[in-house]
């Protein structure tokens, strides 16, 4: 009976994703004036406390990023984590006006806002779906990261949660193929115990 359940939360997490995730691209698409699409969609849960967890490589996202990552609160909680290589960085802020003052960088300004759009395409559809109060918080630029994403979300997450459940994809843009910003959702499961009938 408990595990029929959790394939039906299971079930619904996929749907609600796919649906965020699609809403998330059609707003890149509009921020960009580019046709985006997402692929490389992989959903589950996943044990932090077993060894495979931080071995196992499935983002294929290698080398140096930007971070962005947005604090998801309510009665669910989690993180959201967009990855960009420099040059993803450079192109989607191109139109974007460089700014030599010390106190304010546009540049990282309008990633963070389009970090901060496309995480409440995802955060609307999931609130909707689950029926749970969801809300994002401010979105923050970690700025460059080396090594694995897996340890990277291990490291934020071993203190609080045994398992989490994981969403990601990469977005595709139709004029610049090389570009694939790895979009990464990790939620607490215990929060996320979809058992509203």
């Amino acid at each position: 009976m408990l595990q029929e359940k959790r394939k039906v939360v299971e079930d619904v997490l996929q749907g609600a994703y796919k649906s965020g995730f699609s809403n998330a691209a059609a707003s890149l698409s509009m921020m960009t004036k580019d046709k985006i699409d997402f692929g490389n969609l992989t959903m589950g849960l996943h044990k932090l406390d077993s060894d495979y967890f931080s071995e196992k490589s499935s983002f294929n996202h290698a080398g140096a990023s930007l971070l962005v990552t947005t604090e998801v609160f309510g009665d669910v909680t989690g993180k959201s984590y967009l990855f960009l290589s420099e040059r993803e960085f450079e192109l989607l802020t191109s139109t974007i006006p460089s700014n030599h003052h010390a106190d304010v960088d546009l540049k990282e300004e309008f990633i963070k806002e389009l970090d901060n759009i496309l995480s409440a395409s995802v955060i609307t559809k999931l609130s909707n779906t689950l029926q749970y109060k969801m809300y994002g918080d401010v979105p923050v630029m970690v700025g460059k990261v080396q090594g694995k994403i897996e340890d990277i979300i291990y490291d934020d997450f071993n203190d609080q949660a045994e398992e989490v459940y994981i969403s990601s994809i990469m977005f595709s843009f139709e004029g610049h193929p090389a570009m694939k910003p790895c979009f990464i959702w990790v939620m607490d499961s215990n929060s996320m115990n979809v058992s509203k009938e």
